[in-house]
């Protein structure tokens, strides 16, 4: 029978076990009894956010706090006669409101903020402590008046004054151990007032703290959470920004995400367009086993992407071992041709000496041209930053109707380089959608 019994027992033990750790699995980062960070850096930053955010709550506390002093007072004259009213007037107006008054001032000093437990701690104490003074120096004043007193410094201590869970709860047992002292010792109370008054004491205590518990350790969470919901939001930023110019993120971001926000598109007047493509490729592609083919293609990208950084250009997109960039684009610049061309001239250096795993030369055919695009985002769930036109069209057709190692530009960046640049002849090329079209060679930076 008794085993019988005690299996039901050991279930719910069992059963609570998980509650109890995933409890505390919750917040590895935070030791569970005083609720303080491990690591001391976090523990600095949650006290700097906490401070900023319950300043006006401790501004609020001890605004109330004087308020609920000085209420009480025209009651209290109303009962209280001779000396035991001039005490109980200077304890309220004397010593009650200007502490309080004292405290309040404080929060509005540099010193503050790095001090507030501890002030709000000396100023809640003191606060029980002249509840216990009254006690003892308004004799004719009935005992609850002490205890009630005691009740609101308490719910001040673990709700209103947003304390540490570890300051309120010395804070709490200090006041109900002082004016304890003072029933017992310094009083003439009876021993069932004093026995009451503990168990009041005592139950509120239990409550209060159980309160300033959940209250700091939800605020603690909360703040987990958003610094890792900061952390996620910077790295899908970061990823953001590695596909798409930053002005499109800060659009992008800007709308409220509904399908009447708008698209983003510009017309772009002035902008250069250049496209780059390894020489080659899909002939080599079959004989280069997958993982060197795709390390080559990362160093070379990389290295492009390195120039285009460097020089302001924005790169579009890959497509196979085609490289696609602009300059000008999505914020315009006056020297978007000479940028482009910067940057094709590198292009071609840079595969100068470079090799395929197969030891044969790495080669680069690059276009250029410059005019009028249309610029955008494409795409619900996977956006993408485009350029299209006839400026788009024509860079493309240059590039694969270039010579290996050689950057072919429109006639409409030539006249945009011709007076730092030197150009060749004007050679005629057959572009598809345009016909005869005239373009020439971008040999270097004039000397």
């Amino acid at each position: 029978m008794s085993a019988a019994m005690d299996r039901p027992a050991r279930a719910r033990r069992l059963r609570s076990l998980p509650v109890l750790r995933n409890f505390l699995e919750q917040a590895p980062e935070m030791r569970p009894l005083s609720l303080r960070f491990v690591e001391d850096r976090m523990e600095r930053r949650y006290q700097e956010a906490h401070v900023r955010d319950v300043l006006p709550y401790i501004r609020f506390a001890h605004v109330l706090g004087m308020i609920a002093w000085a209420l009480f007072g025209p009651l209290a004259q109303r009962v209280l006669e001779g000396d035991d009213a001039v005490m109980d007037a200077v304890l309220r107006y004397g010593i009650g409101i200007p502490v309080i008054a004292i405290g309040l001032a404080l929060t509005y000093t540099r010193w503050y903020p790095d001090h507030w437990q501890m002030a709000m701690a000396v100023l809640l104490f003191a606060s029980g402590a002249a509840w216990s003074l009254h006690h003892i120096l308004v004799p004719s004043a009935p005992a609850f008046w002490s205890w009630a007193g005691i009740l609101v410094v308490l719910a001040f201590t673990y709700m209103l004054s947003r304390e540490p869970f570890v300051y309120a709860t010395v804070v709490g047992a200090a006041t109900i151990v002082t004016h304890t002292v003072v029933m017992v010792f310094l009083a003439d109370d009876r021993p069932q007032d004093v026995l009451y008054a503990q168990f009041f004491f005592l139950v509120f205590a239990v409550v209060g703290m159980s309160a300033a518990y959940g209250l700091e350790r939800y605020g603690r969470l909360l703040f987990l959470r958003e610094r890792q919901l900061d952390t996620e939001r910077r790295r899908s930023d970061a990823l953001l920004r590695n596909t798409m110019p930053r002005a499109i993120v800060e659009r992008l971001k800007a709308r409220d995400g509904s399908p009447k926000a708008g698209s983003i598109a510009d017309a772009l007047p002035d902008v250069t367009v250049l496209f780059a493509d390894l020489v080659g490729f899909t002939e080599r592609a079959g004989r280069i086993p997958p993982n060197e083919l795709v390390v080559v293609l990362d160093d070379v990208f990389t290295a492009f992407d390195g120039m285009a950084d460097r020089l302001g250009l924005e790169k579009i997109k890959t497509v196979g071992d085609a490289y696609m960039a602009v300059a000008g684009a999505p914020e315009p610049r006056l020297d978007h041709a000479e940028a482009a061309a910067e940057m094709a001239l590198g292009i071609v250096r840079h595969m100068d000496g470079l090799r395929w795993p197969t030891g044969e030369p790495m080669q680069v055919r690059v276009g250029v041209a410059s005019g009028a695009v249309v610029a955008g985002v494409i795409g619900r769930r996977k956006f993408a930053y485009d350029l299209w036109g006839d400026t788009v069209n024509l860079a493309s057709r240059l590039e694969s109707s270039g010579e290996p190692g050689g950057v072919l530009v429109a006639e409409s960046t030539a006249v945009l380089l011709d007076y730092a640049y030197d150009l060749s002849e004007p050679c005629v090329l057959e572009v598809k959608g345009k016909g005869p079209t005239r373009a020439r060679y971008l040999l270097g930076r004039s000397r």
